[in-house]
């Protein structure tokens, strides 16, 4: 058999199975909402109740001898001067002993019970129960609603007496009301009382069940009685884990046929990963082809970690959205590794120059108090004048070192890193939000708030789609950043650059400035870096100053590299394919790692293996080759 015979083979293999796993899905999953998925749920609850119950008996009756036997004990102690101590241990023990002894060979055969009465008794407390949460639901939202204002307020008022007091101010936390002076309603009082009613159906409809039962061995188990029957936020399938996960799998008359209503949604993702692995075996030479084997890896690897989130119910839509927010703000930077390729000093490892000159500038805005856009544009403003200098600086080493500018690069990002962790000790900032409380030198992370430029970007025209967060303003400033990038590529000043990065013998014969274009393309680089770190900041709440932008340099290059760039060649549509694969798998992969291996560090060695092993392939491929 041929190799592409083999390759249509295992398709339709795939194709096949992928059917049946739709179908399966598809039939089983509208039965979730049907009577058959209620009789599922109903008698796992029945089950889960009576082994609970079962258990519970003997527990309760002891509880209620022993409380018996320590009132006895106290007064046969007081009629006869005995220790009261001594006297209560050995009447509890010894009415411990004789109700466990009468209740021990009580046995339940649960295919013999009458549960007539009990499922109907069930069924109502449930939805009783399920009353009174709603209705506490709508008691509680309306007292956060009249007192949010308030806390908001209170907060505020703390945050910024710890500003002007010269702490540290942490992440600005969500907003949370005090509910300890909350009381409970008219209507939660009537749904209480009516739920109260069908718990005594329910303990009745128990004590028909087991003859050993009475009310006061009931209301011992009112807790768990309450927690079996209905939590709040319950569904088929949290309903279902929890019963099975109680042991009450015997319940069920065909447990095949509840496996499959229950994991209907999860055959139906298993159908689409099928179809996945399909179309990849079918044109696994084309995407080589046209993509490469690192990008099909990592591509595949996100659709895996996309379908193991569905799996797991982590709430694939919530974490794609801050995938998105994650490109936005490392899209700048990822951005700046653009001009420094086309120019011909490949991948710009000197980064962290730009970073240093954008946190300049944010500390500025920080230090004049400027709010809002004006601050942030401040901001840009200030870093772009200072990373241009300092870029043009970096630029002329690069000129006087050609050929080594990939050792170059990184040897000045790391050394700008150090030279600062001692600068941020001496620069003449003054603002008590920036420096240390006692001592010299500026904190280590300097918070965000909305006195300066917080998510100025995320927070402009954002909107939700359900869970989903599309944070507009943030993106459009993205592709805004692209387009005149892409603009400048097309201007005879870019495509000249772009000639001197393909071959500069050639470029130099045909009467281009070589030098020039390498100088040009080193300060927009670092100068799209000094925006990066300013847009980087505003969406994650915090400017991080010392060895923080060391790395960065190297995670904007793993991204281009996994979009599809090399150390000579590169596009747009590199940045934007790559900053959202390499991002979506860091965002994707740390839930699905703790839910695989809790408490793990997988996450972080997965990124660090990404990114150091995208340089070191990209690298192995351009085999040092020279650009002449």
């Amino acid at each position: 058999m041929t190799k592409n015979k083999l390759q249509r083979a295992v398709a339709i293999v795939l194709v096949a199975a992928a059917l049946v796993l739709a179908v399966l899905g598809a039939v089983n999953l509208p039965k979730r909402t049907t009577q058959t998925g209620q009789e599922i749920i109903d008698a796992l609850r029945i089950r889960t109740l009576l082994n609970a119950t079962g258990d519970g008996v003997v527990e309760s009756y002891v509880k209620i001898a022993q409380d018996e036997a320590r009132a006895k004990a106290r007064e046969d102690a007081k009629a006869t001067g005995a220790n009261v101590m001594a006297t209560i241990r050995d009447y509890v023990a010894k009415a411990e002993e004789e109700t466990r002894a009468k209740y021990a060979s009580s046995q339940t055969d649960y295919d013999a019970l009458d549960t007539t009465a009990l499922k109907a008794a069930i069924s109502t407390y449930a939805a009783q129960l399920a009353d009174y949460q709603a209705v506490a639901q709508q008691a509680e939202q309306a007292y956060i609603d009249a007192h949010i204002a308030e806390a908001e307020a209170a907060a505020a008022a703390a945050r910024q007496a710890k500003i002007d007091a010269g702490q540290e101010v942490g992440e600005e936390k969500p907003v949370t009301v005090d509910m300890s002076g909350f009381v409970a309603t008219e209507e939660m009082k009537a749904a209480q009382l009516k739920a109260d009613e069908g718990f005594a159906a329910v303990g009745e409809a128990l004590c028909g069940i087991y003859p050993v039962l009475d009310a006061a061995a009931v209301n011992t188990l009112k807790g768990t009685i309450t927690d079996v029957v209905y939590q709040r936020g319950d569904e088929f399938t949290v309903q279902y884990d929890r019963y099975m996960a109680a042991g009450s799998e015997k319940a069920l008359e065909n447990g095949t046929a509840a496996f499959l209503i229950r994991y209907a949604d999860d055959l139906l993702y298993g159908a689409l990963a099928l179809l996945v692995a399909a179309a990849t075996v079918l044109y696994y030479e084309l995407l080589c082809k046209k993509l490469g084997i690192p990008r099909i890896i990592i591509g595949l690897f996100f659709i895996l970690l996309c379908f193991m989130t569905l799996w797991f119910d982590l709430g694939l839509s919530t974490l794609l959205s801050n995938s998105l927010v994650r490109m936005g703000m490392n899209s700048i930077m990822v951005l700046a590794m653009v001009p420094g390729i086309q120019c011909g000093i490949s991948l710009n490892l000197g980064l962290p120059i730009g970073l240093v000159a954008g946190l300049i500038g944010g500390l500025v805005t920080i230090q004049l108090g400027v709010p809002g856009w004006p601050g942030f544009l401040l901001a840009i403003v200030v870093g772009c004048v200072i990373a241009a200098v300092a870029g043009w600086l970096y630029a002329q080493l690069l000129n006087r070192l050609k050929g080594d500018e990939m050792s170059v690069t990184t040897y000045v990002g790391f050394s700008i890193v150090s030279l600062m962790c001692i600068a941020w000790l001496v620069l003449p900032f003054t603002s008590l939000k920036l420096r240390w409380p006692m001592g010299t030198g500026l904190r280590n992370t300097i918070g965000l708030d909305n006195t300066n430029f917080k998510h100025i970007l995320d927070d402009f025209l954002a909107f939700k789609v359900g869970s989903f967060t599309v944070p507009t303003g943030l993106l459009l400033f993205m592709l805004l950043m692209c387009f005149l990038v892409w603009l400048f590529t097309r201007s005879k000043t870019g495509v000249a650059m772009s000639a001197v990065g393909n071959n500069p013998r050639f470029a130099e014969a045909t009467g281009i400035n070589v030098d020039k274009m390498r100088v040009i393309g080193t300060v927009l680089s670092t100068v799209l870096g000094a925006i990066g770190i300013l847009v980087y900041s505003q969406s994650y709440g915090f400017m991080q100053l010392y060895t923080a932008p060391r790395q960065m340099g190297f995670i904007a290059a793993s991204a281009i590299l996994i979009g599809g760039a090399s150390t000579s060649r590169c596009k747009i549509s590199h940045v934007l394919i790559g900053t959202f694969l390499f991002q979506g798998v860091l965002t994707l992969g740390m839930p699905v790692a703790n839910e695989l291996v809790p408490g793990s560090t997988i996450s972080e060695t997965l990124r660090i293996l990404i990114s150091n092993g995208i340089i070191l392939y990209a690298l192995t491929k351009s085999g040092g080759e020279a650009r002449a």
